[in-house]
This record gives C-alpha cells, structure tokens and sequence, in this order.
C-alpha cells in the first residue's frame, strides 16, 4: 500500500482556532482529505474555505454524532476508490512521518484482509505516562495494559483519532454504531471487529498528539486515579453507551469487560476525589444508567449546564 492511495478523515464539532494548522500538516501527508462537520455553522468552518480540491468538506446542519460523521466521511472516501482511510479527532496532530510509518506497519502484514485496524502511538502533552494498550490474560483480572513495544500482536481498543481503517472492513462490519452518537462508538467498533476474526494494531512510530479532556491523574491512599474533567452530558453518554456496548460484547469480550467496569469505577472515583460539580456529574451518570437500561439511545434530550459545545475528545 502507498501514501496516495491512502485519504484523511477529520470530523468537526465547533473546532478552535488552531484546526487550519492541524490541517496543513494533514496535507503535507496526505494527498486528499475529507472533513465532516456537525453543525457548526459558517463562522465555526469558515477557515476551511481556503482548501483547494484536495479537501472535500460535508457540512451536516446538526450535531449527528460522531458515529454517523464517521460512516459519512467513510463512504465518500470509499466510492473515490479509497482502500484505507486514517480517521481524525478536529483536535489531534500527526507528527512528521505519521503516514509512512503506519504504512510500513500495515504493509508488514502478511494478509491485510485480516486488518480492521491500526492505531497510532498517542502522545498527551498533559501526561508524563506513556500510553499503554488493552489485551486480554489469562488469569484475574483476565486483562493487561501493555506498551507499544509489547503490543506487536494486537490490542483490543484503538480510538477513532489517528487510526488507519481499512474500508473492506468497514462495510463488512457495517460501519459504526449511529444510536451511541458519541462515547464507546470506537470501543463498540472494536470489539465487534474481534468477534468477526479481524487484528487491531498499533504502529509504535506513528505518533498522534492528542490530549484526553482536562485529564489529571493524582494518588488517592496509594492508589492513582485519573479525572477527565468532562461535562456531565459526557458523563451521561459514558454510562448510557455502556449499557448495550456491555449487553451486546461483555460475554465474549470478558477481559475488556472487567476493564470498562473498572473504568466507570475510576470516573466516579475522579469526581468524587477531584471534579467540580460533582452532584451534576453524578447525576448525570445515574441518569445515564437508568438510560441505557431503558433502550434510549442517540442524542440526548436531557440537558446540563455546558459552558462549551459537546465535542469528540476521548
């Protein structure tokens, strides 16, 4: 596979100031480039105008999701002859030698018909942690967070942002799950493509900048637990989304199972311990709950106070 037969997708949500850089350096990669934007109106995308033909820009007039931007963005770039599209987060950067290197991981594979799959290295500014991946173990707690090194084999979760997605598997797999509208769509996708039989990479070199919220992580009676500081609709669509990505996958994905319950442990924990407004916060993630156990899915007709618009940020 070669760098031109391969396109970027960036979905956008009321992006910052900073997107038109974020979208050179996409273009000193890339040879075409889609961008689908949710809703933000002229003011928000004005700055993309200025692309020439190598950027396709797809403007919905609400907020969709990021699920159904995905399956949009992915679409058009597949009926341009597209095999292979590199998803992106409106707030992520790619460093030099982002596409090659993906690249070589993928063309290192003896049969890329078994690829779903290839994440990049993430790299958060606002963490001195490196990154680990999720695997599955034998034994409690039946999984593992291995580094980039260890992770040759494969992992089970990629986010959306920064990872090659190979489009036979998309329509395969029949694209990404609309009804969550935002958080655990790149888990569901995930675990769906392992149950089909197909390999999640990560390619070490490819470097991704791309910061989780306001995450912090501080110790709590020895024990560290971090904080992604997101709004309670974040919160509610975290729980929510849970409950059927839980229902439909938990059973045959038992590793990644006792990690996510372990995870909305820690949110709650991280409210609790560290974030503001923690009666909305956990309100909302109640809420969430009772949700996702009635069958409620999409956007959400519940509201908080938002002092921002609710983006895609992991």
């Amino acid at each position: 596979m070669k760098a031109d037969n391969v396109a970027a997708l960036v979905i956008t949500y009321f992006p910052d100031a900073g997107l038109p850089d974020r979208i050179d350096a996409l273009l000193a990669q890339f040879d075409r480039l889609a961008v689908v934007d949710n809703g933000s109106g002229e003011e928000a995308i004005a700055a993309l105008k200025r692309y020439d033909q190598r950027v396709i820009v797809q403007r919905n007039a609400t907020n969709l999701g990021i699920a159904a931007a995905l399956n949009q963005g992915l679409r058009t770039l597949a009926a341009e002859g597209f095999e292979w599209v590199v998803t992106f987060d409106q707030d992520s950067a790619i460093r030099p030698g982002f596409l090659l290197s993906i690249l070589e991981t993928l063309n290192s594979e003896p049969d890329l018909s078994q690829v779903a799959l290839i994440g990049a290295n993430r790299v958060d500014p606002g963490s001195p942690v490196p990154h680990r991946w999720l695997r599955p173990r034998r034994g409690f707690p039946f999984f593992e967070r291995v580094t980039c090194e260890e992770a040759s084999k494969g992992v089970t979760l990629v986010i959306t942002s920064g990872t090659l997605t190979s489009i036979a598997a998309f329509e395969a797999l029949g694209g990404f799950r609309e009804e969550l509208f935002i958080d655990l769509v790149d888990n569901e996708y995930c675990l769906r493509a392992r149950e089909r039989g197909y390999r999640i990479l990560i390619s070490c070199d490819a470097q991704l900048i791309h910061k989780v919220g306001d995450k912090t992580t501080s110790t709590a009676m020895g024990v560290s637990v971090s904080a992604t500081h997101h709004g309670p609709l974040r919160k509610y669509y975290l729980f929510r989304n849970s409950i059927p990505v839980i229902r439909r996958h938990g059973r045959s994905q038992p590793h990644w199972l006792v990690y996510h319950v372990l995870s909305l442990g820690e949110v709650i924990l991280g409210i609790l311990l560290w974030e503001n407004d923690k009666a909305q916060k956990l309100k909302a993630c109640a809420l969430g709950v009772i949700d996702g156990l009635m069958g409620k899915n999409g956007p959400s007709s519940r509201s908080w106070n938002q002092t921002s618009p609710v983006s895609a940020d992991r």
